[in-house]
């Protein structure tokens, strides 16, 4: 996880259109691949079904673990007035940002239609929209702009984040966090040797072929100082996977991890493998030799955001 501060000089609106069309009930039909739904475009590779929502609450519920209660890295001045959220899934944290903060608007963005509709706060609006379109949201408008899980739906990370730069106030703040794909053995000098490296290769191969990038955290500086992002600050938090974890802090997200992936591994999977012409059969035969691997013994595995 990691929070940004946009340079305090004015900048100039490069003329992109602010206007947004909320879509209507007569969408095109979804993509399905092993048993999971994605969006009709089939550039996002990432579900929106009742089964990945389950995962977005348990991720919700993971990254409030990791900010210790707290919805956010970045210290938000108390009279914020715009809040922006892009990736929105069940609306849970602008749902929570609202209670927080009852005098900001809130704005939700997401390609999908699967916002809790019950109970929504006044100031909390959403959008139904891919997030690389223009925002309803004139240039130097945003305090603070929200991005959390997007990867694996974005085609243009340096676009979207000049978007990002155009579109919030001098000064304004940006908090980017993202799940990396990799997984790496404690007991082996925090990341010098990846494990898995034969699936997690197969992943990234696929990735390219598809031109969706599932791990777009490591070039985040480069991309955001590019665009003129300033005060840069970077954080890294261990995510144990397993039953080795000794510290209380740490086996809760140990818990949390393994539901994620166990019960929801194969759903980020299916449009990247069907797309690269392999069956359900195929990417079966492979995903147990996977998991063992994570779970050997031996083996202290974890992965980072």
């Amino acid at each position: 996880m990691s929070s940004r501060q946009k340079k305090t000089s004015a900048q100039k609106d490069k003329g992109k259109s602010s206007s947004m069309a909320t879509s209507t009930a007569n969408e095109p039909p979804y993509i399905e691949a092993f048993g999971h739904k994605y969006h009709h475009s089939g550039r996002i590779f990432v579900p929106f079904d009742e089964k990945e929502q389950q995962r977005m609450e348990l991720q919700h519920k993971l990254f409030r673990h990791c900010l210790n209660g707290a919805l956010t890295a970045t210290r938000i001045p108390l009279n914020v007035e715009t809040i922006v959220d892009l990736g929105s899934g069940t609306g849970l944290w602008p749902l929570e940002m609202a209670v927080r903060y009852p005098q900001a608007k809130i704005l939700g963005i997401d390609i999908s239609r699967i916002q809790k509709t019950t109970a929504v706060p006044p100031n909390v609006k959403f959008v139904i929209d891919n997030v690389e379109n223009p925002w309803p949201t004139p240039p130097n408008s945003i305090d603070f702009l929200h991005i959390r899980g997007l990867a694996g739906g974005i085609t243009d990370w340096p676009a979207l984040f000049e978007q990002a730069y155009e579109r919030l106030k001098p000064g304004g703040l940006l908090e980017w966090a993202e799940q990396a794909i990799q997984i790496f053995d404690f007991d082996n000098d925090l990341g010098d040797a990846e494990l898995c490296p034969q699936f997690l290769n197969l992943w990234r191969d696929l990735s390219k072929q598809n031109n969706i990038d599932f791990s777009p955290s490591p070039n985040g500086p480069v991309w955001l100082v590019e665009v003129g992002f300033e005060a840069i600050a970077q954080r890294i938090e261990i995510l144990p996977i397993g039953e080795w974890a000794q510290d209380e802090k740490l086996q809760t997200r140990q818990k949390l991890m393994n539901q994620i992936s166990a019960e929801h591994f194969e759903s980020h999977c299916g449009l990247l493998f069907t797309n690269c012409g392999w069956t359900r059969e195929k990417f079966d035969a492979i995903a147990p030799t996977f998991f063992n691997e994570i779970h050997n013994e031996s083996k202290k595995p974890y992965t980072t955001m």
